[in-house]
């Protein structure tokens, strides 16, 4: 019997999200006179004197569980064009596929997972990574959402490790923190007391460099298994934008 996990966190304002979610609704009845003026018809027309809802939001395209395209990584002066991607130059088969899970819920907060974190973890866990899984990092961090601790205390993949993963043949990696990077104000005060660049969004900036995806601000990786499932991540068809939300799911069973 197949189950389905849902692994993407509500779009809607929060301590979690520090850009502002805009949304207003329509009503049925206000739906009704709008839509009687302009067909020309009266509003008892429609049943109960009612038409349809009709809701707008204004967000960012990274807003809750979204998927970060190569354009959103920045400009490269290496003369590739790895960084021109958008969400919808992306093959769909990315985003689907055999799922992996590594588990650093005990890891400390607000620290770098590094390539040694990976490779022992890999083995610790005894799961095989092919080229084209798609990898999770459980942190734990999803506990927190709706905290303002979620976007200050995350720890973060280092620029090396997400380097060795990508070298393994790993497209996309998904973690259940606020990002793939550590948080803000971690990153923002190792670079003021050190002005080394490395400090500043590493994993991000490798997307400069190598071709690869990252989902961030997944939930319920506590649910998964190691290994033995299947991933359904795909974005949403924003033309030519720089990240997307999407709906992931974890498929388990047969």
């Amino acid at each position: 019997m197949v189950k389905l996990i849902d692994l993407s966190v509500p779009i809607a304002n929060n301590a979690s999200e520090p850009s502002k979610i805009y949304h207003s609704r329509l009503g049925s009845r206000e739906g009704a006179k709008k839509i009687s003026i302009r067909a020309g018809i009266a509003v008892k027309s429609f049943p109960d004197s009612c038409f349809l809802t009709l809701d707008k939001y204004s967000l960012t395209t990274h807003t809750g569980t979204h998927v970060d395209a190569p354009i959103h990584f920045g400009a490269s002066m290496i003369g590739n064009n790895l960084n021109q991607k958008s969400i919808t130059d992306l093959p769909l088969n990315w985003f689907y596929g055999q799922g992996k899970l590594l588990d650093f819920s005990t890891f400390p907060r607000k620290t770098n997972i590094t390539v040694e974190d990976i490779k022992n973890k890999i083995s610790d866990e005894k799961i095989n990574l092919i080229k084209g899984d798609i990898l999770l990092i459980r942190t734990g961090m999803d506990k927190m959402f709706g905290d303002k601790r979620y976007f200050t205390d995350g720890p973060g993949l280092s620029g090396e490790a997400t380097n060795y993963l990508v070298s393994l043949g790993i497209k996309v990696i998904g973690i259940d923190s606020y990002g793939l990077d550590r948080s803000f104000p971690v990153m923002l005060n190792e670079y003021k007391e050190t002005r080394d660049q490395t400090a500043l969004w590493p994993s991000h900036f490798l997307g400069r460099r190598k071709e690869y995806v990252h989902i961030e601000r997944l939930c319920n990786l506590s649910m998964l298994p190691y290994e033995g499932f299947k991933l359904s991540l795909f974005p949403i068809k924003l033309q030519g934008a720089d990240a997307s939300w999407i709906r992931a799911v974890a498929i388990l069973g047969d």
